[in-house]
C-alpha cells in the first residue's frame, strides 16, 4: 500500500491551475492513498482574530466543491481535514474519502492554537470528542490534526488500539519546522505506526508564509519521504512487517497506566 503527502499550495481551489498541477502529480507518483493538508481549499481563514460566520459558511461551501471533484485526483482513497458545522459547533473534521464510500468522518480537531496567524480557538468548537480509527483501504489510521499531534499521548492510543497509520494534515510555518520534526517522528516511535503529514506551501490572501514539507516516518520514527519545492509530492510504501516489529518492541510494549485512555473512543 502506496501513500502520498504533498505540499498543497496555501490557496489552493478545485479546477484552477494549481489543482490542476496536483492532479498531474498525484498521477506521476501513483500513491493508493493521498493526505492533503489542514483545510486544503481556500485561504487560512482563521488568520483573522475575529470570527465571521459568513467567512465560515463560504469556507465549508468551497470544501464541500473540492470533495465533489476528489475523484480527479485518481487515486482509491483521499485523506484531509474540512470546516463543517456538526450542531451549532464549527469544526475542524478529519475525514477520510474513496471511491467506494465517498465522505467519511473520522474525527473532529480537539486542541487550537489561539496566537497571531492562527485564532482556531475562536473560529472552532471541539464538537464530538473521540479518537476513534478509520479503515482505509484495510490500513488502520488514525487522525492527529496539526497542533494535536504535540500531545502525543493520543498518537500512543492509536497504536496500543491497533492503528498502523497516523495522519497529521497541517498549516504550518517554517519557523516550528523544527518542531514538526521531532513530533512526527516521536509519535511513530511510541505507536509503532507510520507517520504521514501534509502541509501548505506559499502564501495566501492573509499573507502567513506556509512552509511546505510534507513528510512520512517510518515506525521507528526514521524519516523515509518528504516533499520540496521542486517535488511537492512524496511516497512510501507501508510495510506492514515492520509495523508490527515496531509494536512488540521498545517503547510500544511498556505497559499503560490503569485506565490510562479509558476517556477515549
Amino acid at each position: 500500500m502506496r501513500i502520498a503527502v504533498c505540499e498543497a499550495a496555501a490557496d489552493l481551489r478545485p479546477g484552477e491551475g494549481e489543482w490542476s498541477f496536483l492532479i498531474e502529480q498525484v498521477a506521476e507518483a501513483k500513491p493508493d492513498i493521498l493526505l492533503l493538508n489542514e483545510l486544503p481549499f481556500g485561504p487560512w481563514f482563521a488568520a483573522q482574530p475575529e470570527p465571521d460566520p459568513a467567512v465560515f459558511d463560504k469556507a465549508v461551501e468551497l470544501h464541500q466543491h473540492g470533495i465533489d471533484r476528489l475523484d480527479e485526483l485518481g487515486v482509491k482513497a483521499v485523506l484531509g481535514s474540512r470546516p463543517l458545522m456538526e450542531g451549532s459547533d464549527p469544526v475542524n473534521q478529519g475525514f477520510t474519502w474513496t471511491e467506494q464510500n465517498g465522505i467519511q468522518k473520522v474525527h473532529n480537531k480537539q486542541f487550537f492554537p489561539n496566537e497571531e496567524g492562527y485564532y482556531e480557538a475562536r473560529w472552532f468548537r471541539r464538537g464530538t470528542t473521540d479518537f476513534k480509527i478509520a479503515d482505509v483501504l484495510g490500513i488502520k489510521t488514525g487522525f492527529l490534526i496539526c497542533t494535536e499531534m504535540m500531545f502525543n499521548e493520543y498518537a500512543r492510543h492509536y497504536g496500543r488500539s491497533g492503528a498502523q497509520l497516523i495522519v497529521c494534515p497541517r498549516a504550518t510555518e517554517s519557523a516550528t519546522l523544527y518542531k514538526w520534526e521531532h513530533a512526527l517522528a516521536l509519535a511513530a516511535i511510541v505507536s509503532g505506526c507510520y507517520v504521514a503529514s501534509s502541509n501548505r506551501n506559499g502564501a495566501d490572501e492573509f499573507g502567513l508564509p506556509f512552509a511546505g514539507k510534507g513528510m512520512i516516518f517510518d515506525p521507528f520514527g526514521h524519516l523515509v519521504a518528504e516533499t520540496s519545492d521542486s517535488d511537492p509530492i512524496a511516497v512510501a510504501d507501508l510495510d506492514l512487517n515492520l509495523i508490527e516489529k515496531a509494536k512488540v518492541g521498545w517503547p510500544c510494549h511498556a505497559e499503560d497506566l490503569p485506565n490510562a485512555f479509558s476517556h477515549l473512543k
